[in-house]
């Protein structure tokens, strides 16, 4: 979770468990609040990832926005995952192919250019994924470490292998950046089927 004041991230937690999630979620919206000495009808708009991923942490976090929505008046955004893993610390990677694994041996996967997506989220079986790297010939692949090491013979060189997460510190920058627009809209999680 985090907060930004004037395009630059004011406070930042992560939540790493689902449990802990779904039990904490509120207490650490209000600690982050009272910390900086914000009531919540400071808050202008709200974001949320809406997957792929972890069907259980992106539904918490729909709730948790959309309720925040319709409490406070405020407009909100949900962003993918992947977006998310393509927007590096320094900005937009110039190449890149992000993917998260899926539990039915299958790859949730994009390529993007200079923060463009250029093809669709699509669903992969995990044995067709080496053959979408080699067609996008990415600079950089971004996914977290147990995504790689689950893949297995995957080869990508270790300098090209970025292990990191999707963070909510970059979803104010991508909304921003690309899009979309905060609107008063209920925000649904993204459904990707397999190709």
């Amino acid at each position: 979770m985090s907060l930004f004041e004037e395009h630059e991230t004011t406070a930042h937690i992560e939540i790493v468990r689902e449990l802990a999630h779904s039990q904490q979620i509120v207490r650490v919206f209000e600690f982050m609040l009272e910390r900086l000495g914000l009531s919540q009808s400071s808050l202008t708009a709200a974001f949320a990832g809406i997957g792929p991923g972890s069907f259980t942490g992106i539904r918490i976090g729909l709730t948790f926005v959309n309720t925040l929505s319709q409490i406070l008046s405020i407009p909100i955004a949900g962003v993918s995952s992947l977006d998310l893993l393509a927007f590096g610390p320094d900005g937009w990677y110039n190449s890149v192919v992000t993917f998260l694994r899926s539990r039915k041996n299958e790859v949730y996967t994009a390529f993007y250019d200079k923060g463009i997506r250029k093809t669709d989220i699509v669903s992969l079986p995990s044995e067709k994924f080496p053959s979408f790297l080699e067609k996008h010939s990415p600079e950089f692949v971004v996914a977290p470490e147990d995504d790689f090491r689950d893949l297995g013979k995957l080869q990508v060189p270790p300098e090209k292998a970025i292990h990191t997460f999707p963070s909510s510190r970059s979803l104010y920058h991508v909304v921003r950046e690309r899009g979309p627009k905060p609107q008063n809209e209920y925000l649904k999680p993204l459904y990707i089927r397999g190709i």
